[in-house]
Parts: structure tokens; C-alpha cells; sequence
């Protein structure tokens, strides 16, 4: 089985494990993965703002059975820290906007919410000081298994092609989508930090 074969079934199997959580589970645990989230962001944000600018984060909009981040993108709201979501381009890449509210949002491609006509684009990647990252299975290393579509590899690389620094990357999963292993390509990242319901795994070199 070559890498893109393994990949292929880690998915299948990871999304159904996640959709086989029922509602209540789903709720319980990302009620607990939002708070430590929160918690985490929060300290990640305050650490890395720049002075004349507020502190921003990188989210995405869940969906299906995903952990519920809303939550996160509140308690930034209230913080007045910038949140910031993506929006495919017809190049197959994300571009990324800022959101003051959830009628910033409205129905974009395959029903998922992304930013309305006339929000703001984030002009400086540079800007970006943590990034929430979506995923469907993540091992302890720190690798992150994503949906196949590349958009987020290929956003990171902006940032190594560029030289800039990345920012903090976190993701926040259940438990049971830790597996042993995640195959990792020449684009894949890993990250700087996983929160689940039952434990956070942090790279040594994340010291903030």
C-alpha cells in the first residue's frame, strides 16, 4: 500500500469513528475541548500579539461531525482579538478573511459557511499569530492527517516559501482520533500543539 493508498483508508476510518460519537458525546467533549482551547489561545495570542496591531487567529468553520469550534471564535470576539477564516479561490487556494460576527458568514461551496461578499481579506499572512487547524486524525508526533484537499499544505508553504515565521499551530480533536501513525508527505506539517477532551500533546520546541 503506497502512502496515497494508506491516507485514503486512515480517512475512512477516522471519519467513521468520529461519526460514530452520538450527540451527546459530541457535545460533552467539545464543551471540554473548547475550554482548554480557549484557555491555550488566549495564553498563545497574548504572547505573540504585536504592539499597534490586535492579535489574530486563524480558525476554521466546523462542520459535520467535526469538534464544535465556535465557541473559540466567541470568546476571541469578546477578547477583541481578530478572527480570521478562509475562503477557497478558484486557483485552490484559501484566502483569508476577517469575520466580526456569524453574519459575516453565509453558504459558500458544499454548504459550508464562509466569509460574505465585501468582508475584509487579511493582506499580510504575516499577521497571522495562531492557526486553528482542522483534521481528521493526528498521531503523537504531532502529525495531522487532513481531508486530501491540500489547502492547508499548501497555505503553509506560503510561509517556507517565503521565509517568514509560521504561526502557532493548534488543533483541537476527540481522543479517539489519535492513532498511531499519520504518513507524512514533503508537504505535510506537523503541530505545534493537539488538545483533546482527555489530554494535550505539545512540541518540546513550543515553549509558548
Amino acid at each position: 500500500m503506497n502512502i496515497k493508498e494508506w491516507k485514503i483508508e486512515l480517512r475512512r476510518r477516522a471519519e467513521a469513528g468520529r461519526n460514530a460519537l452520538t450527540p451527546s458525546e459530541r457535545s460533552a467533549k467539545s464543551k471540554r475541548i473548547n475550554e482548554l482551547l480557549i484557555r491555550r489561545i488566549s495564553e498563545v495570542l497574548d504572547s505573540r500579539g504585536k504592539a499597534g496591531r490586535r492579535p489574530t487567529l486563524f480558525t476554521y468553520i466546523p462542520v459535520k461531525s467535526e469538534v464544535n469550534v465556535i465557541p473559540v471564535m466567541e470568546a476571541c470576539w469578546l477578547r477583541r482579538y481578530r478572527v480570521v477564516v478562509p475562503k477557497v479561490q478558484p486557483e485552490q487556494k484559501m484566502k483569508l478573511f476577517e469575520i466580526r460576527s456569524h453574519s459575516d458568514l453565509e453558504e459558500g461551496a458544499w454548504g459550508i459557511p464562509e466569509p460574505a461578499s465585501g468582508a475584509e481579506p487579511l493582506a499580510d499572512i504575516r499577521q497571522v499569530d495562531a492557526a486553528l487547524v482542522p483534521g481528521l486524525a493526528f498521531d503523537l508526533d504531532l502529525g495531522r492527517l487532513g481531508y486530501g484537499g491540500g489547502y492547508y499544505d499548501r497555505f503553509m508553504q506560503q510561509y517556507v516559501r517565503s521565509g517568514y515565521a509560521k504561526p502557532y499551530l493548534i488543533a483541537g480533536a476527540y481522543d479517539l482520533q489519535i492513532i498511531e501513525e499519520v504518513p507524512m508527505g514533503l508537504f505535510d506539517f506537523r503541530l505545534d500543539e493537539l488538545i483533546t477532551e482527555a489530554r494535550t500533546v505539545r512540541a518540546s520546541k513550543s515553549a509558548k
